[in-house]
């Protein structure tokens, strides 16, 4: 009977000895040796824990969470205390995501890691795509919230001295009181903070007239960058004497501060200039006559001196002389030409399918500017690659056209300037400028022919 009671403990007590072996074995941290292309998150997936408790666990950088192949790490029990414990304990609130952001930059705004945001969200190793208006979980309490517990805690607070004898009755109103307080001074800070605003906004929008000033009434053709040539200012200056949208419109009245010359000034000078240019050509053409005429003369001479063999030749020479001295009107547009007209059209607003000085997108601003030398290169940038010869942009000249795309597919066009720089119409909210292919790098050239 003793043996039989002997073996029966002896079998409990191995029973119980191997349910708390398993026991320990199920609640022990797991080892895993890494391999090729293993990274925390991958294990923190695979066995069903977080980043932060291997890395813990590992004392593994949180920043680098770098891990090496043959390396043995420990992935801690589901149930481990400290797991649960961290998960408990941490706080989190959402954010909503904006147009431009990415995982990184919402990680180093919220001062935690692309994993920690992954981990937090049920992402991927490898899902980098986030959306407009999708809202994350970030680590950490928001202000809002933490503000809210706090007016929560006060307000407890509040109700349990409520609560208490009536000698302490007073004290909660004191403190009562001196919330209602505290909350109508932030209120009021709010409301100076937003006059404020306000009125920065007011004297961003006001224009500055100067006492010696004078008005133009913009017609069809004009820019800002033509007008204020015709006054002698800036463009810049244009715009804070007027309030000015995205497109210059005929008729608008525009307000000229410390204009230094008149657009009469100017015709006048221009007439002067073409007066004498005209004056210049005709004093050439007088002198050009008067040589052909002598040497007429002096031919006629030398036929009478001459046998008559030789009249012929002698009769054709004054043709052939005169023809000489008559240069051929040349077909080729000089790229020089085209590179000073197209910079008169600087400031010229961005519209999309403008194509006159009122507004250009970069297709019309080009057809604009060689049209204005009778050369017909088609109305966007398709049919413009065809205006000439190809060429790389490393060979392109002045006056060139330069061309962002694959052929048959291009996206912008721009006029080379030469040294590195291009005018364009570049984009929706912007105006007419100079570019650099240093920052811009164009895919190939055209030589207008």
């Amino acid at each position: 009977m003793n043996h039989t009671a002997k073996n029966i403990l002896i079998g409990t007590a191995g029973a119980a000895g191997l349910f708390l072996a398993s026991a320990a074995t199920a609640n022990a941290d797991t080892a895993h040796k890494v391999v090729k292309n293993d990274t925390v998150w991958d294990l923190s997936q695979k066995y069903g824990v977080s980043v932060e408790s291997i890395e813990t666990l590992n004392k593994i950088d949180q920043n680098s969470h770098l891990i090496v192949t043959g390396q043995t790490l420990q992935i801690p029990a589901k149930n481990d205390a400290r797991q649960q414990e961290d998960k408990t304990t941490e706080a989190t609130h959402e954010v909503s995501i904006k147009d431009g952001d990415s995982l990184w930059s919402i990680a180093q705004a919220e001062n935690t890691t692309v994993d920690k945001l992954r981990s937090l969200n049920n992402l991927k190793a490898d899902e980098n795509l986030i959306y407009p208006g999708q809202t994350l979980k970030v680590p950490g309490a928001a202000q809002a919230a933490a503000q809210t517990q706090m007016t929560s805690a006060d307000t407890q607070q509040a109700s349990a001295q409520t609560q208490q004898p009536a000698q302490q009755t007073a004290s909660a109103d004191q403190t009562q009181q001196a919330a209602a307080t505290n909350a109508q001074t932030q209120q009021a800070a709010a409301t100076n903070a937003q006059t404020q605003q306000e009125a920065s906004q007011q004297q961003k929008v006001q224009v500055v007239v100067s006492a010696n000033h004078t008005t133009h009434t913009v017609v069809s053709g004009e820019s800002l960058w033509s007008i204020a040539q015709a006054y002698g200012v800036t463009v810049d200056s244009l715009r804070q004497s007027n309030n000015l949208g995205a497109t210059l419109v005929a008729g608008t009245t525009l307000t000229i501060n410390d204009p230094t010359k008149t657009p009469a000034q100017q015709q006048t000078q221009a007439a002067q200039q073409q007066t004498q240019a005209a004056q210049a050509e005709a004093s050439t053409q007088t002198q050009q006559t008067t040589q052909s005429s002598n040497n007429a003369q002096q031919q006629q001479t030398q036929q009478q001196s001459q046998p008559s063999s030789s009249s012929s030749q002698q009769q054709s020479a004054p043709a052939q002389q005169q023809a000489t001295q008559t240069p051929a009107a040349s077909s080729s547009i000089s790229g020089s030409a085209v590179a000073a007209y197209a910079q008169q059209f600087i400031g010229v607003p961005y519209v999309s399918g403008g194509k006159t000085p009122s507004g250009f997108d970069c297709s019309g601003f080009t057809h604009y500017v060689y049209a204005h030398f009778g050369k017909e290169i088609g109305g966007w940038t398709v049919p413009q690659e065809s205006a000439g010869t190809q060429i790389s942009v490393s060979q392109a000249q002045v006056g060139d056209l330069l061309f962002w795309g694959a052929r048959g597919n291009t996206y912008h066009v721009a006029i080379y300037l030469g040294g590195g720089q291009y005018i364009a119409a570049p984009e929706p909210g912007q105006s007419v400028k100079i570019g650099n292919i240093r920052y811009f790098q164009p895919s190939f050239a055209v030589h207008v022919n």
